[in-house]
């Protein structure tokens, strides 16, 4: 699909150094090259269905995660959970002539969002490889410029993630959805003194976090590992970050991940 072009407020469009789709789908082949070699050496492994490459077969341990990352595609539990809401979502909302903001684009979403939405624009704070450079906490494009917005694990990092959610809102015409899935860190959100030196977040979400979007849009629908089926593998499994969010286990070192969707 031929994508159209929106200008930053006050700006020309200057598109970045993009990570062309040709350079994408090489590294996607050289993945799918290696999975069939993972699959016949581990076939004593559990089975599981990767709902974004369609692979079928054993998953990768990531660090001390078990059965974390798909050989073939090389995504991880919390995109496989989000590619389930999407496939869920988007049954309902025609991107067919409608815009889109992506920001910090994982590779396999940015070429899914750029066959089906009309028009496409990413952006990040530092990356070279996107459409746009910007600070979420001040977006410039007008209000009501988008009809989708996929931010994932952005909103750790500004200081005033409270004006990074309302500056979503803001450039979502009505009705317009926004997924804003964040790391669930704690029971309870901790907001810190100053950035974390390592990680570099101002933020670590708890549970509690999603009130801070529900302040801002019409409704926030929470999407859970168990609202879908199991052969997807769409949970943690044996993480030392999740332990510290016992509400998040649902068995024995199984973990449920949340996506939020939110309607402006």
């Amino acid at each position: 699909m031929r994508q159209k072009r929106i200008n930053p407020v006050g700006t020309m469009w200057t598109p970045r150094f993009s990570l062309s789709r040709s350079r994408i789908q090489i590294e996607q082949r050289l993945k799918r090259i290696r999975a069939p070699l993972f699959k016949l050496m581990h076939m004593h492994l559990p089975w599981f269905e990767c709902p974004v490459c369609g692979y079928r077969g054993p998953f990768k341990p990531k660090r001390t995660r078990l059965h974390a990352k798909c050989p073939r595609c090389g995504e991880l539990e919390r995109t496989r959970l989000q590619t389930l809401v999407l496939d869920r979502i988007l049954s309902d909302f025609e991107p067919r002539h409608k815009c889109i903001l992506h920001i910090a684009p994982e590779p396999n979403l940015k070429i899914r969002f750029q066959k089906i939405f009309d028009t496409y624009v990413s952006a990040d704070l530092r990356r070279r490889d996107v459409d746009c450079q910007f600070d979420v906490q001040s977006i410039p494009f007008p209000n009501a410029t988008f009809d989708f917005v996929f931010a994932s694990h952005v909103l750790e990092y500004p200081e005033d993630d409270r004006r990074a959610i309302r500056e979503f809102r803001r450039i979502l015409v009505a009705g317009g959805v926004a997924i804003l899935p964040v790391p669930l860190m704690h029971e309870r959100t901790v907001d810190l003194d100053e950035r974390d030196p390592v990680s570099r977040v101002c933020h670590e979400p708890g549970l509690d976090y999603f009130k801070r979007m529900r302040a801002e849009f019409t409704e926030v629908t929470l999407y859970r590992s168990n609202d879908f089926m199991g052969r997807f593998q769409p949970y943690i499994l044996n993480s030392d970050k999740f332990m510290r969010v016992p509400s998040l286990r649902v068995e024995k070192s199984r973990y449920v991940d949340i996506v939020p969707v939110c309607r402006a």
